[in-house]
């Protein structure tokens, strides 16, 4: 059970209802604001799309956006699937910009491995049940390898391609995306389930498996940020606060490992990624609040450094962000926001601990 599961249902759920009462009136406001935001040409479903793999292709794209990183999460699901082996998921992250330094003597375990702004973190990955090679092992380094000379090609870190080079990459990320799906359910799709049952298993047939009306609508969700101020917004954004390696962030911070994976970092601001039509709902504008200051109050040890949060509402074009300190304060209204921050912390942690999840040694409350 993730935190985003946990924020649903459950004693922090309950918690967070009764105690974050000041983020309705900052849920209204960003509904009315969507409401009446120009809507992008894929402001709803495209036939043949499956919105979440929508999302999740929309997420990847823009997490190599803002690093050029590997799919920790895919990387997982395929691990946990044991449909990679994890010599080979290794040599998948050591391809990527962002690990491409990494000393031999961490080479085994570059696929654990995630930089921050201050440390590298290892976050533990299945290991190998045989000792016979997975048909992972033979397409999905292609697969990253062919991604890396296109992004060369079409579209360096930072920058969003054509339309027709978006669609080449929303198919790439879409394999990726299906595969992180696995990882967060805990079952592998059935479009990567089927790939299986295909001979021979190629990188081609590994792309066929992402669906037409998903590629179009994902590539033209993140075209629109070409054709906004948003994409010029998150490079000001990274300047701000520039990051170690290669990039305008970091993609994927880890706040408890397995439990609390934010969407990007820029900067010094934590954003997290929405796809869904119904932003002008203040509910479930409400959740997404609680979730993305969440993922910030999580950060106990201040490693990443986060002085704001916000959200990116794809098909509505917006970007929106607020100060840490004012939103958490917004949050409680009159209550103590210390002490609210402190017993939100303890509440995730005992559900992070009841599902085996413990958070980093110094971000340890009971240490």
């Amino acid at each position: 059970m993730p935190l985003t599961t946990a924020l649903r249902a459950g004693a922090l759920a309950a918690w967070c209802q009764q105690r974050l009462t000041g983020l309705d009136q900052v849920a209204r406001d960003v509904a009315r604001t969507a409401a009446r935001a120009p809507q992008p040409t894929h402001s709803g479903p495209t036939p043949g799309a499956d919105s979440q793999l929508v999302g999740g292709i929309v997420d990847a794209r823009l997490a190599a956006l803002v690093q050029p990183a590997p799919p920790y999460a895919a990387l997982q699901g395929l691990l946990a699937g044991q449909l990679l082996s994890p010599d080979a998921a290794a040599g998948i992250a050591l391809s990527f910009p962002s690990h491409r330094g990494l000393p031999d003597e961490v080479a085994t375990m570059a696929h654990t491995l995630r930089p921050s702004p201050r440390e590298w973190l290892q976050v533990p990955a299945p290991g190998a049940t045989s000792t016979d090679p997975p048909w992972g092992d033979s397409v999905f380094p292609d697969l990253a390898a062919r991604g890396h000379l296109f992004h060369r090609e079409h579209a360096p870190c930072g920058h969003v391609a054509t339309a027709g080079a978006e669609r080449a990459l929303a198919r790439t990320y879409g394999v990726w995306a299906l595969a992180e799906a696995a990882y967060r359910s805990g079952r592998s799709p059935r479009a990567l389930s089927a790939v299986a049952q295909h001979a021979p298993i190629t990188t081609d047939v590994l792309r066929a498996a992402v669906p037409d009306g998903s590629v179009h609508e994902a590539a033209a969700l993140v075209r629109a940020l070409a054709t906004s101020e948003n994409l010029p917004t998150l490079r000001a954004w990274g300047a701000e606060r520039l990051p170690q390696g290669p990039g305008i962030g970091y993609a994927s911070p880890a706040l408890i490992p397995h439990f609390a994976d934010a969407d990007l970092l820029v900067g010094s601001t934590l954003l997290d990624v929405k796809v869904s039509a119904r932003a002008d709902q203040p509910r479930r504008v409400r959740a997404w609040l609680q979730q993305v200051l969440g993922y910030a109050w999580l950060d106990i040890s201040d490693r990443w450094g986060i002085r704001h949060v916000g959200l990116v509402l794809a098909r509505q074009g917006l970007l929106v962000r607020w100060d840490l300190k004012s939103l958490t304060a917004a949050a409680f209204g009159a209550a103590d926001p210390l002490a609210g921050v402190e017993q939100f912390r303890r509440l995730c942690h005992t559900a992070a601990r009841a599902e085996r999840k413990p958070p980093f040694p110094d971000d340890d409350l009971t240490s």
